[in-house]
């Protein structure tokens, strides 16, 4: 059985708690060494996809999207494998997608998620200036999504493909809660998620994505500036 838990906005940020601070640097990349490194990361999807650019005078991890008959395609870069952990801050710097379409994902989630019980929290980013908090639980009730009654409002025009922001998310042993450039958007109170998590940075487009899909648009891709986790 599948449910979908509706969890109200919280208008007071500013209660959730800090982020990073106090906390020890367990993982980084900056992505400034024009390769990817191996020993942190695997990719899934097309290789192609993966590529690496400057951003000023930083070097950023690009993922693109494969040309195709359909379109259809999910690529990533992933610490599955690699590196997980159980609690903590887990924050990435990126420049999203301008275009509907197509989506860029920032996401932490459990390791073995067909286990019971196991989480996926995500930002989801699907074009014109949103970016939006999603989970999804799976749990012995069954398969629950975590979302808000509505959208947040969309960005500054422009501001989330033109400018990197900070995407973060705190897991403690009472909830999960996601940040934009240090600013608390949005909290999730479960207890019952405690298998460590990994970290996944997607481009993707999906079936129902590709009626808004313009090709036109395209390159639109997105990159990493860099990616920190905190214990």
């Amino acid at each position: 059985m599948r449910l979908i838990i509706l969890v109200c906005f919280a208008a007071a940020a500013s209660a959730f708690g800090q982020s990073s601070t106090g906390r020890k640097l367990v993982f980084s990349d900056d992505f400034n060494a024009g390769k990817l490194d191996e020993s942190k990361w695997r990719i899934t999807g097309s290789p192609d996809t993966i590529s690496f650019a400057k951003a000023g005078k930083e070097g950023v991890l690009r993922i693109g999207l494969k040309m195709g008959a359909d379109m259809i395609q999910t690529n990533s870069v992933t610490t599955r494998g690699k590196f997980s952990q159980q609690y903590g801050y887990f924050e990435a710097s990126m420049r999203m997608n301008a275009s509907e379409g197509h989506t860029g994902i920032f996401r932490i989630t459990s390791d073995d998620e067909k286990t019971v019980p196991s989480l996926t929290i995500a930002f989801h980013a699907p074009g014109k200036d949103h970016v939006n908090p999603w989970g999804r639980g799976l749990t012995d009730a069954g398969q629950q999504d975590y979302r808000l009654e509505k959208p947040l409002p969309a960005m500054k025009s422009g501001d989330v493909s033109k400018k990197f922001h900070t995407y973060g998310v705190l897991w403690t042993e009472s909830a999960f809660t996601w940040f934009i450039d240090g600013k608390a958007i949005h909290k999730l109170e479960r207890k019952e998620f405690t298998r460590p998590m990994n970290l996944t940075i997607y481009h993707r487009i999906l079936e129902e994505d590709r009626l808004k899909l313009n090709l036109k648009s395209l390159p639109d891709d997105i990159d990493i500036d860099w990616v920190k986790v905190w214990k």
